[in-house]
This record gives structure tokens, C-alpha cells and sequence, in this order.
């Protein structure tokens, strides 16, 4: 006797319903959606968030700090100008973020003007009456960030020189790392840092 067979071989029930119920279930994507876009708004937040920028900002301020501590405060220079010479300094405050720049004529030196320009900024000084020399020409200039070097403009008039009259000049480089430069020349000149 045979048996009908009208029926089917066997088929596993996982394989029967994914037949049966024709396109694969949508309700299965959509936890996978919704984990992706809350990764993506937590790392948004993260990336964003104000605390961390604020602590960047403090480390590059501290580094900008320690780098402070290793450069050069103070700076003088003795320099001559035609017949006269005068002392040229320079202090950097850095924790007030300027640099203070005077050029002095030296006692006994035959100087009736001196001036100094740096950046936008000039200053000059002539003798009176009763003075033999003029006193010191002085400019102060930011910082900048990073610290730069400083060109300058000394000019020194000797005893022969009259109001009017243009005075001798030179033009020097200022580093924070501890140079003085004569741009014309390109000779680096002798200082004392600290």
C-alpha cells in the first residue's frame, strides 16, 4: 500500500515562518537605528561639550606659561649711532602681556635727540637748556601670541644736530629668545639677558 504524498518533506519551523510570512520583519531595524542615532548624539555632546574646550584651553594656557619661564625678561644693549652711543633695553612682562622698549643716551655722549619707533608706536626726546643730553625715548607694545620678534627704529642726533634736522638711524631686530639683530647688516649685536 502507498501513502499519499500529497504531503510536503520537512521543512525547520524557524524556516517555515520566514516563508510564510513573505518580506523579512521592519520591527528588527529599527533597535539598530535607534543605538546608531544615540551613539551619534552622544558623541556629538562629547565633541561639543563646553567643559572639554574649557580644558584645552587651560592646558595651552600652562604650556604657554612653562614656555614663559624659559624665555628671556630683560634685555640691554649697548649701541652707537654716528658719534653718539646710548644703552637700548628691553623688559618683557609677560604675565601683563607688553614689552617696554627705552633707548638712553649715554652720559657724556654728545647727544642733543633721540628717538625710538616700534610698531605703531614713536617716542623722542630732545635736550633743554639745561640738560647736556635728552632723556630716554620709550615705547610699550603687547605681546604677541606666539611672542614675535620686535623691529625697532633708534634714531640718536649728535651735538651738531638742530630741530628739523633728520638724525642718524639704525634699525634692530628684538628677540624674545635672547638676540638683538642689525637688519641692515644682518650682524647679530652683543646684549646681556636674563
Amino acid at each position: 500500500m502507498s501513502r499519499p504524498t500529497d504531503r510536503l518533506p520537512y521543512t525547520p519551523a524557524s524556516q517555515q515562518r520566514a516563508a510564510d510570512s513573505g518580506p523579512p520583519e521592519r520591527r528588527r531595524l529599527w533597535p539598530a537605528i535607534t543605538a546608531a542615532i544615540a551613539l551619534a548624539l552622544a558623541l556629538a555632546f562629547v565633541w561639543s561639550n563646553p567643559k572639554d574646550a574649557e580644558q584645552q584651553r587651560e592646558h595651552r594656557a600652562a604650556e604657554r606659561k612653562a614656555a614663559a619661564a624659559d624665555r628671556k625678561t630683560y634685555m640691554t644693549s649697548g649701541i652707537t649711532v654716528g658719534k653718539v652711543k646710548a644703552n637700548l633695553r628691553a623688559n618683557w612682562l609677560w604675565r601683563k602681556g607688553e614689552v617696554g622698549i627705552w633707548i638712553t643716551p649715554e652720559m657724556g655722549s654728545p647727544s642733543k635727540y633721540v628717538e625710538l619707533d616700534a610698531g605703531d608706536q614713536s617716542d623722542s626726546q630732545e635736550s633743554q637748556f639745561d640738560m647736556t643730553w635728552p632723556g630716554p625715548a620709550r615705547v610699550t607694545l603687547p605681546i604677541e601670541d606666539p611672542p614675535q620678534e620686535i623691529t625697532v627704529r633708534v634714531a640718536l642726533g649728535d651735538e651738531d644736530w638742530k630741530k628739523g634736522d633728520t638724525a642718524p638711524s639704525r634699525v634692530l631686530r628684538l628677540s624674545p629668545e635672547g638676540t638683538l639683530t642689525d637688519v641692515t647688516t644682518g650682524k647679530e649685536l652683543p646684549t646681556r639677558f636674563s
